[in-house]
């Protein structure tokens, strides 16, 4: 238990999640970027407000992507 409570939990689903979101951070910041940690782990539990979409949203957001 002793251990448990020093480093946390012994899932190791849930330490690859922090491990990638610790990769992903260091080379967001590396190339110029602001996310945070946080900002790369899945919200597990939280409500998120889904917006109302229609086609004509989706198609403004495909044609605002250009190669």
């Amino acid at each position: 238990m002793a251990y448990l409570e020093q480093s946390g939990t012994a899932n190791l689903g849930l330490r690859m999640e922090r491990g990638f979101a610790l990769l992903a951070t260091i080379l967001n910041n590396v190339h110029g970027g602001k996310a945070n940690f946080e900002d790369f782990l899945p919200k597990r539990g939280e409500v998120v407000d889904e917006a109302e979409t229609s086609a004509q949203d989706l198609f403004r957001l495909l044609q605002s992507v250009k190669r």
